[in-house]
């Protein structure tokens, strides 16, 4: 149905007083104001393949495959399907509460019919007509005067309002906050003060927000996956990347770093982040890589000048020569263009981690237990009991124990010489 129509549908069915159905107040081009609410058929009605709820799916799609019509059964269906996946088992629980009660809330839709808010009610009415057979179904919503082309700055300032400064969080992807703000930022041109006055935020969130998000998208250029945003919602990759930007900003300016005995460069910093990176594309989560990149005393392998070569030189020697080799998204789908891109890069991504994963858990395991003895630098008997058990755990029957580490134990063997010396020295 072409725009006219919707409006002209839309007009017919406001002009009909047994269509009005409650009222909801909005701040609407800062006029605030109580509007009427109507019943209106949901075909006439378009979702909003740009709100808050699924740009990471609409994004990603469009990148992989082509533009989004959403006037289309196509588009819809794909539309449908994304507010679905977003948060499919709180749907399903609002699904059998609207079955049973009804549409609780009000929504919002433009002139046209666009939804600006209510999307995803919208989309649980078509399940629930779809099932029951029902026909017409209504959506309950008020009616902007402009069409979203018309006003497109003040209506994704609404829309950012009723879903993001009002919703639960749990409604919503948590990569999407994200990107509503480089939205409102660079495309509407709303200030950092504007869009957390919006989302109910502070404008110091805000900006650290928009860092993030370019730290993140980094990270999908570094794969070759570059504005695919669903890889980063569906691996849950938040906390390691809200880490990663507070550890590389506090690194750099060298501020409030206690312990750390060096000064890094440029070159050093980009090494951290690029680990850091194949750290978060493993799936090792939050807390271990933190060990990696934290600043605080005693805890960071990074702050160590001898403890973070060695691990960057074990890196280089193991993992590198697996990432160089790696064939290029481009080159997977050209040796496979019957199978979609998702699956190509399921599988590439399953490939990597197949064969780095225990190398980084074992270059990791390694640095820490390092930075583990400097820190007990000042607790001699706790690192000798250590070495002690270690040495009694070692195969001498193991066909490794041969001459190869014979000037390691004779070097350990001086160690403990001299260690003899400066007790008897300290008792004299």
């Amino acid at each position: 149905m072409k725009s006219e129509l919707r409006i002209q549908k839309i007009q017919e069915i406001a002009n009909i007083e047994s269509n009005k159905s409650g009222s909801k107040n909005i701040t609407y081009k800062d006029d605030t104001l109580e509007m009427q609410a109507y019943k209106i058929p949901v075909e006439y009605l378009v979702f909003n393949q740009y709100n808050g709820r699924i740009g990471t799916f609409v994004k990603t799609y469009e990148k992989q495959y082509q533009t989004i019509d959403a006037t289309t059964d196509e588009g819809e269906k794909l539309i449908v399907d994304f507010l679905w996946r977003s948060k499919e088992s709180r749907n399903k629980k609002t699904l059998m509460d609207i079955e049973e009660y009804g549409q609780k809330e009000v929504g919002i839709i433009t002139k046209d019919g666009v939804i600006v808010d209510g999307n995803r009610r919208c989309m649980l009415l078509k399940k629930i007509a779809i099932k029951n057979k029902t026909n017409p179904t209504y959506f309950r919503a008020i009616i902007l005067p402009d069409r979203l082309e018309d006003s497109p700055r003040e209506i994704r300032k609404l829309e950012t309002i009723y879903q993001m400064g009002t919703d639960q969080p749990v409604d919503y992807n948590a990569i999407e906050k994200y990107l509503k703000c480089k939205e409102l930022s660079q495309e509407d041109g709303f200030t950092d003060e504007e869009i957390a006055k919006f989302m109910g935020e502070k404008p110091a969130k805000i900006k650290e927000y928009l860092k993030i998000l370019d730290l993140m998208e980094d990270y999908l250029k570094t794969y070759g996956y570059k504005d695919m945003y669903t890889i980063l919602s569906g691996e849950k990759l938040e906390g390691p990347f809200v880490d990663l930007r507070s550890y590389l900003e506090t690194q750099k300016t060298g501020k409030r770093i206690r312990g750390r005995d060096w000064q890094p460069d440029n070159t050093d910093i980009d090494d951290l982040k690029s680990i850091y990176f194949d750290y978060i594309r493993a799936g090792f989560g939050t807390q271990p890589p933190r060990d990696i990149g934290n600043p605080a005393k005693g805890k960071g392998i990074f702050n160590h000048e001898k403890i973070w070569n060695e691990f960057v030189s074990r890196y280089e020697k193991e993992v590198e020569p697996i990432n160089v080799s790696e064939k290029t998204l481009k080159e997977l789908k050209e040796e496979r263009p019957n199978e979609t891109i998702d699956n190509i890069i399921k599988g590439r991504n399953s490939d990597w981690r197949s064969k780095t994963e225990s190398l980084l858990k074992k270059g990791l395991g390694k640095s820490k237990r390092e930075l583990a003895d400097v820190s007990d630098a000042n607790a001699p008997m706790e690192l000798l009991q250590r070495a002690k058990k270690t040495l009694e755990t070692i195969n001498t029957d193991s066909s490794e124990f041969d001459d190869n580490v014979l000037d390691i134990v004779k070097g350990i063997n001086g160690l403990l010489w001299d260690f003899q010396k400066i007790i008897k020295n300290k008792n004299k």
